[in-house]
């Protein structure tokens, strides 16, 4: 078995390449990752996590910013945190990145909400057509910027 690579929760994060795009509706985060063709929706708490990244927080920023937003135990917001972000790592959307400067937690609230769990749901049903669009014909700094031809 690997050895599992121990995660810096301090160190802010990003989207992982300007392949990675989302939008952020009411109650749902759309993530698309133009380079593979698979889109992801993230909901309940999900939603705050990825705004958080959005806002380039940390591991541990996004665990303090939600224990002062929802009624839950820290180590229950911990363990929810850390397996989406483990999910969002390993599917190549978010990277650690301490070249940049992570977000301050936002205030508490004054009523905290019930802790809801986040949800992640992977589509690839879409895959084919995306990948068949020109624009993946670009280099690492995304769309719409195309390679340099020779």
């Amino acid at each position: 078995m690997a050895a599992v690579e121990k995660r810096d929760r301090d160190a802010p994060l990003r989207a992982a390449s300007a392949n990675v795009h989302s939008k952020v509706f009411d109650d749902e985060v759309v993530v698309l990752d133009m380079k593979s063709g698979t889109y992801f929706s993230l909901r309940g708490s999900g939603v705050d996590i990825w705004r958080l990244i959005e806002a380039n927080a940390s591991c541990a920023g996004i665990v303090e910013a939600l224990e002062g937003r929802f009624d839950a135990s820290g180590s229950e917001i911990a363990t929810a945190v850390d397996t989406l972000i483990a999910e969002l790592t390993e599917a190549e959307l978010i990277a650690a990145d301490t070249s940049i400067e992570s977000a301050g937690p936002p205030p508490e609230i004054a009523e905290k909400a019930p802790f809801p769990a986040p949800e992640v749901e992977r589509f690839t049903d879409m895959q084919d057509l995306l990948l068949l669009d020109p624009i993946h014909e670009v280099d690492d700094s995304g769309w719409p910027h195309t390679p340099v031809t020779r």
